[in-house]
């Protein structure tokens, strides 16, 4: 962390992720207490362990203690023998919408609950009881159903649903208010959710906020083109600018709804998603970007509902004293630092990033929409005055075109098979070849062929990114060109590390060629494979046109020697080689 300029945030990484274990952890057991006939759970463990790399999953530390984020009474809400549930359909809400719940119990104390009540509130308004009745042992008991109109909410606003189960007489007479002194997890059972809502549909005016004044016309240009924002920025514009998850280089990893599983040394894979660092608290905002987009400091259901396909930026390269408005927390193996959200001046230009795309107003998600806005708002204000200047150059030394493969025309083979896995683009993908039972290790070559000749300046390599013994690694290479695939001469040889970042090797002059080749001399240790997730040029030739469209990144399944076993899942022992999306 502190290699990456991180290290002060450590505590707050800590924090902000264990709450998205902790909602992870949550809606689990609650999804397997909702469903009927399933009859119990196991948790791997409660703390950490150490034992193969480490392994964060718990919610103590390895020596039982707190973690900070999260106590006994919270937990038992949701994992105790009695535990009230509710069936969301969503937890994202218009105000134009109803907030429509059925509510239930799962109970697995010694008896049944005789003349229990169960109550129910949103926020602090006063609280809701449905009869009073003997609630059985089992689960899927019902208890009620929720209705209510959200026209007259708090929007945009974080809300809360909170269901109590208690016997009757431990609430005060006339009210359903649990009496003092009621012990809350033993005497009592009560859960809650959150859940928010938005406008049915935002201002057509910028209104700033209480501290933040729009006095001027904005004139925001909004764009997913460098070349655009570059120009803009440079008459001293301001510039919302959306990178295309196609335009950043592979050292800016996608994100995901889930965090990691125990951990990336053990089990590793190109996503790393930990969370996010969000720089805004009701009450105490330290950014005004999200005066608007009130809520947690922390990754929670709204988030989720927009950061599907969502790729954080790697700011590694630019000044250290940077600090995102939304980090992305990177997995701490690794921990590049990593923007979701961030500004920067550029020249006399003001620079506001978003990695995830709120380029259209017309959205139908109202939380992209409500943090277009947001945003938007903030840059029309005069608080927009970023402080951390960065130049233009700095901004496009974050983009590398992961697309060059494919608007260039390539194929690709390795050892006379097709190794299109390899150039499209997508890391998660990866060509292999060889038998790894041999003896003797094969030659492997990864021939490109385009269909006219093609100026270039190097190469970049993404070593295959999940086997956790580094499978098919190459280490002694030769790279080679050809105008016919028949006579071929060396550009360049050398040696690439073991490692699961890219690597870059740059020519010494610049060649035009029409056929490459990527000749892998040796593995590391006793491998037998060759493996490789992405192979792209780097162009030097004239603009190219700005097709080839998005890419759809794969799931990626981890790969190692104990659960890669059989012949189902290793290689075939023939010298064919073998290209696998994981």
């Amino acid at each position: 962390m502190e290699a990456h300029g991180l290290l002060q945030k450590d505590k707050q990484f800590a924090y902000t992720s264990g709450r998205f274990q902790l909602d992870c952890y949550k809606e689990e057991i609650e999804a397997n207490l909702r469903t009927p006939g399933l009859g119990g759970f196991q948790l791997l463990d409660l703390h950490d362990y150490l034992g193969q790399g480490t392994a964060l999953v718990g919610l103590l530390d390895a020596f039982w203690q707190s973690k900070g984020y999260v106590n006994a009474d919270e937990f038992k809400e949701f994992c105790n023998t009695t535990v009230p549930l509710a069936r969301l359909p969503q937890r994202v809400f218009t105000t134009a919408e109803k907030f429509n719940v059925d509510v239930e119990l799962a109970h697995f104390g010694a008896e049944p609950l005789k003349d229990a009540k169960a109550v129910w509130r949103i926020d602090d308004n006063p609280s809701v009881a449905w009869e009073t009745q003997t609630f059985p042992i089992g689960k899927n008991i019902p208890l009620g159903r929720i209705s209510v109109d959200l026209a007259n909410f708090a929007a945009p606003g974080e809300h809360a649903l909170t269901v109590t189960v208690a016997p009757a007489s431990l609430f005060e007479p006339n009210t359903n208010k649990i009496r003092p002194g009621a012990v809350r997890g033993t005497d009592y059972f009560e859960n809650h959710w959150k859940f928010w809502v938005y406008p049915a549909s935002v201002p057509e005016e910028f209104r700033g906020s209480s501290q933040c004044a729009v006095t001027r016309p904005p004139n925001i240009l909004v764009t997913r083109s460098w070349d655009e924002a570059e120009k803009k920025l440079a008459s001293g514009g301001k510039v919302l600018f959306v990178p295309r998850n196609a335009d950043l280089d592979w050292t800016s990893p996608p994100l995901d709804t889930v965090p990691v599983f125990w951990n990336r040394q053990m089990g590793p894979g190109w996503s790393r998603m930990l969370g996010l660092l969000i720089d805004s608290n009701p009450g105490e905002t330290k950014h005004h970007a999200l005066d608007a987009f009130p809520g947690s400091s922390f990754f929670d259901w709204r988030w989720a509902s927009i950061i599907s396909g969502v790729r954080a930026v790697n700011l590694d390269s630019l000044p250290r004293e940077l600090e995102p408005v939304v980090w992305a927390i990177d997995d701490w193996n690794r921990n590049y630092k990593l923007g979701v959200i961030f500004e920067c001046a550029v020249g006399d230009g003001r620079l506001l990033v978003s990695a995830i795309d709120i380029t259209r107003a017309d959205t139908s998600n109202p939380v992209a929409r409500q943090l277009r806005y947001s945003l938007l708002n903030y840059m029309a204000s005069d608080c927009f005055s970023p402080r951390v200047p960065v130049s233009a150059a700095q901004i496009r030394g974050l983009f590398f075109d992961t697309r060059i493969m494919k608007k260039l025309g390539a194929t690709a083979e390795i050892n006379g098979e097709s190794a299109g896995a390899a150039i499209d683009g997508d890391p998660n993908t990866f060509a292999i070849s060889g038998d790894s039972r041999a003896q003797i290790r094969e030659p492997a070559a990864i021939t490109i062929s385009f269909p006219a000749p093609v100026t270039m300046a190097g190469l970049v390599l993404m070593p295959r990114q999940n086997h956790r013994e580094h499978e098919g690694d190459i280490r002694e290479y030769s790279i080679q060109v050809s105008d016919d695939a028949i006579e071929w001469r060396e550009m360049r040889r050398g040696e690439l590390v073991s490692t699961f970042a890219p690597q870059k090797i740059q020519f010494s002059e610049t060649v035009t060629t029409k056929y490459l080749k990527l000749v892998s001399l040796s593995e590391f240790g006793n491998d037998k494979m060759t493996a490789l997730a992405e192979l792209a040029v780097i162009y030097a030739g004239p603009k190219l046109s700005d097709a080839g469209g998005p890419i759809e990144y794969q799931r990626t399944r981890t790969a190692t020697p104990e659960i890669d076993e059989g012949p189902q899942k290793r290689p075939s022992p023939s010298p064919r080689p073998s290209i696998r999306k994981p």
